[in-house]
């Protein structure tokens, strides 16, 4: 029954997708903000000129490969790729094949009882089906190498190797998948006893953990030779603390799968959480109360292009609230929950502690040293997240799906309807993430 309820959803996506789609092709004519780059680059390959590099991207070049072997196989089909808006289609196409494709199939080999149509519906990769972005490719690879880890470590570690071609910070998720791969060895409950066993069997398994060694060492070669993370525009993409990064990230993971958590036990709870029995934890929740404040007030970084790009969201979520004089003190609750409302629910979910502390772990590395704000960068903790704690909402995946479907119907909606012009940009403008 749950199955063809996905289904009988996925088909209602499907339709959703093809809509957008054909508007895409219709009213986005011209390269969309860094599509400028990737759309200009991939066609460089595409002439087999792969000795030629543009040094504005900030990311590898495993996107250009795979969309010059792409538009290869639909020139081999008979697909007509004269015209450039042909092959703008045709290029941004390949992100729909794999956000509804690939995507779905490696979340079914992960588990088969997660609700798979959910994690593909969020609102957050939505938008990236339809242009051409790295972030939905660097995402199936990262969750196709933690979905092989029940199965084939060779195999995750070669998707592993893969996704760093698409972005490289994703070496710290094959490092979280690696911790994955130990933890599934380990059966202890309690927790002296689990941390003995997960020593024990991480040096236990040295050689089936080869695979994701390599991944480290090629990186490192790779940070050795490159001089260091980012390949180019190095400017505007320096490494810098912000680690109220990660209190975003938290408020977009909270927002998107809100109805999975929204209850009045829920809120019980975490009012238990906060005072606890005699308000023995109160002192403590004050204390992490004035250290978000803290990290708010000095770990916040306003980029110049939250300040100048008014084609994101993140340009009005600043200017209008998070950039107000209180927001430092109304955010408080809001990021404390958010915190607390995640760790709780993996614990729920009956996530290992190793896991967990890998997951906000890599969630800190891979996000807090970017300067920019940048939903996007909460696409993978978002969907490993759900991958994580999908089994323990039972009753709320319907739920989960209607939210989707309403915010992605608004952002589309906004997205081709409230249109404006730059001076300094070639056509049309729009709003996304």
């Amino acid at each position: 029954m749950k199955n063809m309820i996905q289904v009988a959803l996925y088909s209602v996506l499907l339709v959703f997708c093809s809509i957008v789609a054909q508007l895409v092709s219709q009213k986005v004519k011209d390269p969309f903000i860094d599509e400028f780059f990737h759309l200009r680059q991939c066609l460089v390959y595409c002439d087999y000129k792969f000795d030629v590099w543009d040094n504005k991207i900030t990311t590898p070049p495993g996107l250009y490969y795979l969309g010059f072997a792409y538009t290869k196989l639909i020139s081999y089909l008979g697909v007509p790729l004269d015209t450039i808006s042909a092959k703008y289609d045709v290029l941004r196409s390949l992100n729909l094949v794999g956000g509804l494709v690939f995507l779905p199939l490696f979340v079914y080999i992960y588990n088969k009882k997660i609700w798979w149509v959910n994690i593909i519906s969020s609102p957050l990769l939505i938008p990236y089906y339809f242009l051409f972005y790295t972030d939905i490719w660097s995402l199936v690879f990262v969750v196709g190498s933690l979905a092989f880890t029940r199965h084939s470590v060779v195999v995750s570690g070669l998707l592993g190797f893969i996704s760093l071609w698409f972005r490289q910070t994703n070496i710290i998720w094959v490092a979280f998948i690696a911790s994955v791969y130990i933890d599934q060895f380990v059966k202890e409950d309690d927790l002296v006893g689990y941390f003995q066993q997960y020593v024990k069997q991480a040096f236990g398994h040295v050689v089936q953990l080869t695979p994701y060694v390599i991944n480290f060492v090629l990186f490192a070669i790779f940070l050795k030779i490159n001089g260091g993370i980012t390949l180019g525009d190095k400017e505007n993409h320096q490494v810098q603390i912000h680690l109220v990064q990660i209190f975003y990230a938290v408020l977009f993971i909270n927002f998107f799968t809100l109805p999975t958590f929204i209850s009045i036990d829920k809120l019980k709870r975490y009012g238990k959480s906060f005072i606890g029995p005699y308000f023995i934890y109160l002192p403590l929740n004050i204390l992490g109360g004035f250290i978000i404040h803290y990290i708010i007030e000095n770990f916040t970084i306003v980029h110049p292009f939250l300040l100048a790009d008014n084609r994101h969201y993140t340009f009005y979520l600043w200017k209008r609230i998070l950039s107000h004089k209180y927001s430092s003190i109304v955010m408080i609750p809001i990021y404390h929950f958010g915190t607390w409302n995640i760790i709780h629910s993996l614990i729920k979910a009956k996530v290992s502690i190793i896991v967990i502390i890998s997951f906000i772990m890599a969630n800190l590395l891979t996000i807090v040293p970017s300067p920019l704000f940048e939903p996007r960068y909460y696409i993978t903790p978002l969907v490993i997240f759900r991958m994580l704690t999908n089994k323990s909402c039972k009753y709320r995946n319907l739920p989960e799906f209607a939210w989707s479907s309403i915010i992605n119907v608004i952002i589309m909606y906004i997205f081709f309807t409230y249109e404006f012009t730059w001076e300094s940009e070639k056509g049309i403008q729009r709003i996304i993430w």
